[in-house]
């Protein structure tokens, strides 16, 4: 199966989508970025706004409420004589048309009273908030805390002012404000998408909000409320993230108190999802680019990394050429009848050499550059070729010369072995008086068979005595094994003693375990009393450690069986190296005898030599006078015999060498035409 190619392709597709994504991935942080602090500094501003607006409109509404009651209470009807009656009509009188005034009373030190409101009849005006108040004010007006009216429903504020006529009596007069108007300013106002405005009270009760369900809910026991109490400035924002019911998924809230005393104050709080509209418009647009950017980047990166492709496959082409020895080179192509677009036309017009162009273009004319050097290379290599061929045949005739010539030498070998038969005849006269020497030579046989005789007994004694001493030798390696084993064992029982060192250790730490554990046990049987419940428990884990105890016993006891047969072993050992000692000794004793029988023989045949010698003179004397006619035949012999060598020596180098010679011109005319053929096949297209 052919390997899938590698390409570029896929590298410039990649490298310029990941080009485009990058800012477009910027872009969207960024603009996110600067959106969301657009819209939360707006809606920090509007929250501001929108709670100041709400703080004045209540200041406001209060201020005016109290300059209306300190308006009644310089009326002539509060500095005669208290008369209810009188009163009545005339709070009946100044409230009428203002929606702000939910009620008013006026109650006397005695606990009588007169109000625009249904009161029970067990009403005791002493006993209520803004009398007390009032008395504690001593003529400046005060405000109670926003509380339910159990008639309307409404939360209302009262302002109470103590008041005294000209003959010392005194009274209180109060007016009751509804909220009811600044609810209707809270609907009216907005803070972002999702935002809302609200005037809670001191304590935790919601008076106003722009959604009337909420009002009257007790928000003092919420996480939100105690953050906005826990802050001592007058305003500011507070970073709230809860998921209380009253104020699910709460961002940030804005909180104003207004001035120091006030019992109520507003916050305006914004929800997590406040800018999840913004926020998605922005990732669908910022999609929308995306998508359209990569589907055109897309459409580029193919067309680009087509044409690249297609540009590689025109040089490829080029050295796919090469490789079967057409050597082209690039030229640029005309403009054609080709209809359409077509990427593969635009790729071979572009490819055409020009070193004052782009990359491509200098890279096709270097490409044209190497085209041109190889084809010098090519021509002076196909006339070197010829050259080595015509060399080739010059030397393949030399050799034929010198074969010639190795013949004339082997003619004159055989002159000199034609001479060297004429000195052998001359050798004929030496025969009759070595003879002579014969029966010399025979006495002297007798006398060296006596002593082949003699040494071959000789020669048998010391075989033996080596025998004995090989068996010595063998003795001598079988103790060595046998001490190289024990060795061995001593080695092995050193390891088991190791073993048995580490199983100890492992026993003395199961013996403190088992002691901590027992303690343990001890302590638990104590606390438990009846139960033993604990003791049971430590009582298990001490058994599981008498447990491991034992096992570890019964392998010190394994390991020191093992030690036990080991050393038997080695005692065995060691009674058989003694034993091989004794019979080490008996076998040197046997070398001892053998040596003197040995010595004596010797001797004798030192004798037998001595005769040997009186015939050797013998035989000096006759062979003089055959060595006087030898001299020359030998000298001449000699002398023919190391021409002859010489000669011969020279012939076969001469020949080897000649062997050798031809087959080098063999193959190097071989290779000439090898290279010649090969130059030849190489084919250069001209241009046009």
């Amino acid at each position: 199966m052919k390997k899938r190619q590698k390409s570029i392709g896929k590298i410039i597709f990649f490298a310029l989508i990941s080009l485009v994504l990058l800012p477009v991935a910027i872009m969207l942080m960024s603009s996110y970025k600067i959106n969301m602090d657009l819209l939360q500094e707006r809606n920090e501003v509007t929250q501001q706004s929108t709670t100041q607006a709400v703080i004045t409109e209540k200041d406001m509404l209060l201020t005016m409420m109290e300059t209306r009651l300190s308006e009644i209470s310089t009326l002539p009807v509060f500095q005669e004589e208290f008369d209810l009656a009188e009163i009545h009509s005339v709070l009946e009188l100044v409230t009428r048309g203002d929606g702000n005034i939910k009620g008013m009373n006026f109650a006397t030190s005695d606990d009588r009273f007169t109000s625009l409101n249904n009161l029970p009849s067990d009403f005791v005006p002493s006993s209520r908030p803004w009398y007390q108040l009032a008395i504690e004010n001593q003529g400046e007006i005060g405000w109670t805390t926003p509380y339910k009216d159990a008639a309307s429903n409404d939360y209302l504020t009262t302002a109470s002012k103590l008041i005294k006529n000209k003959d010392g009596d005194w009274g209180v007069l109060t007016i009751n404000i509804s909220f009811e108007k600044i609810g209707q300013l809270l609907q009216k106002l907005t803070v972002g998408r999702t935002g809302s405005i609200t005037l809670v009270s001191t304590n935790g009760i919601i008076v106003a909000d722009a959604n009337p369900e909420k009002v009257g809910k007790d928000i003092s026991k919420t996480a939100l409320f105690s953050a906005l109490l826990e802050h001592k400035e007058a305003q500011g924002l507070v970073e709230v993230k809860t998921k209380e019911p009253e104020y699910p998924e709460v961002a940030n809230v804005y909180f104003n108190k207004g001035k120091e005393g006030n019992q109520t104050f507003a916050f305006a709080s914004i929800m997590d999802n406040e800018y999840k509209i913004e926020t998605n418009a922005l990732l669908t647009s910022s999609a929308i680019v995306a998508i359209a950017l990569l589907i055109l980047v897309g459409f580029f990166a193919f067309i680009v990394q087509k044409l690249v492709k297609e540009i590689i496959s025109i040089f490829e082409s080029y050295f796919n050429g090469m490789k079967v020895g057409t050597y082209q080179k690039i030229k640029k192509t005309t403009q054609g009848t080709e209809k359409g677009f077509s990427l593969k036309t635009r790729a071979k017009r572009y490819v055409y050499p020009d070193e004052q162009g782009t990359e491509i273009h200098r890279m096709a004319a270097n490409f044209n550059e190497m085209i041109d050097g190889i084809e010098n290379i090519t021509v002076q290599s196909q006339k070197q070729s010829e050259q080595v061929a015509e060399m080739a045949d010059a030397l393949l005739e030399l050799a034929q010369q010198t074969t010639l010539a190795t013949g004339e030498v082997t003619d004159t070998i055989t002159g000199v072995a034609e001479v060297t038969g004429t000195q052998a005849q001359e050798t004929e006269y030496s025969v009759s008086q070595m003879q002579q020497l014969s029966d010399v030579i025979r006495e002297l046989t007798a006398n060296v068979i006596a002593l082949n005789n003699q040494s071959q007994d000789a020669n048998s004694s010391n075989q033996q005595s080596m025998e004995v001493m090989d068996a010595v030798n063998s003795s001598w390696k079988q103790e060595m094994e046998q001490m190289s084993e024990l060795v061995t064992g001593m080695s092995s029982m050193n390891q088991s003693i190791q073993a048995i060192n580490q199983i100890i250790n492992v026993i003395n730490d199961i013996s403190y375990q088992t002691n901590l554990l027992a303690l343990n046990a001890s302590i638990e049987a104590a606390r438990a009393g009846e139960s033993g419940k604990g003791f049971a428990v430590v009582a298990a884990e001490i058994r599981q450690l008498a447990e491991q105890s034992k096992s570890s016993t019964k392998e010190i006891e394994t390991i020191i069986s093992t030690i036990q047969g080991k050393s038997n072993q080695m005692v065995e050992k060691v009674s058989r190296s003694l034993e091989g000692g004794e019979n080490q000794t008996r076998l040197i004793h046997q070398a001892i005898t053998s040596a003197q029988d040995v010595l004596e023989r010797t001797s004798a045949m030192a004798n037998n030599i001595h005769e040997i010698e009186v015939s050797n003179d013998r035989i000096v004397t006759i062979q003089s006078g055959v060595l006087g006619n030898l001299e020359s035949i030998s000298a001449s012999t000699e002398e023919n015999a190391a021409g002859t060598q010489e000669v011969s020596a020279n012939a076969e180098e001469v020949l080897a060498t000649m062997e050798e010679f031809v087959g080098h011109v063999r193959d190097l005319q071989s290779i000439a035409t090898d290279l010649k053929r090969m130059m030849s096949s190489l084919r250069f297209v001209k241009e046009d």
